[in-house]
């Protein structure tokens, strides 16, 4: 039997993508079988992880790919930010962003986030927050914005959009209250300056 040429590996890799996001999003990462993704896509099972390694890196990337396009569109949006008011409004269109995406909703509230944290190598996830805080640090850097603890900025602003896995437990009448709460605590920390000694 013959191999997939490169331009096949190239069509069999986007639809997988393609095809993956649709299933994930639907089914969730758990019920969503090797023999779901490939039959979607027209392949034997074993060709699969000619592909990708598992069925949790490929949710990763397709993961890695709505983040991106997520994080092109808030800063399609966004000019320096002049008050705390601004900062914390971007913040708040990105929680509008996730809450408007359905992969990432499964992501934060169907436990598909426990399940790939568990499931993917310690330096993939460590590698992945690196990344946000590379976009992150320069940003607020080029703005203008100095005398914080980049870790403990980066850790705030992560921890935020955490948030929306915790929803049930913040309590549905409190929630929007409370993210908007969050949002301003953190923007009035970066335009104050956060002391790493505080």
């Amino acid at each position: 039997m013959r191999g997939f040429t490169e331009q096949e590996r190239d069509y069999i890799r986007q639809q997988l993508l393609e095809k993956g996001k649709e299933l994930f999003s639907v089914h969730g990462l758990k019920k969503t079988s090797i023999k779901d993704l490939t039959e979607s896509v027209g392949i034997a099972q074993g060709s699969f992880y000619l592909f990708f390694q598992s069925k949790e890196e490929l949710y990763f990337r397709i993961l890695e790919k709505e983040e991106e396009q997520m994080k092109e569109s808030l800063l399609h949006h966004l000019s320096k930010p002049e008050t705390p008011e601004d900062f914390a409004s971007f913040l708040l269109k990105g929680i509008d962003l996730i809450q408007g995406n359905s992969f990432i909703q499964r992501l934060y509230f169907e436990g598909d986030m426990e399940l790939l944290v568990r499931k993917l190598p310690a330096e993939t996830i460590a590698s992945h927050i690196q990344k946000d805080n590379n976009l992150l640090m320069p940003l607020l850097y080029s703005w203008g914005f100095s005398g914080f603890d980049e870790q403990t900025i980066s850790g705030a602003i992560r921890a935020f959009f955490l948030m929306t896995l915790h929803r049930k437990e913040i309590g549905e009448n409190h929630y929007e209250k409370t993210i908007r709460f969050l949002a301003e605590a953190i923007s009035n920390q970066i335009f104050k300056g956060v002391n790493s000694n505080d």
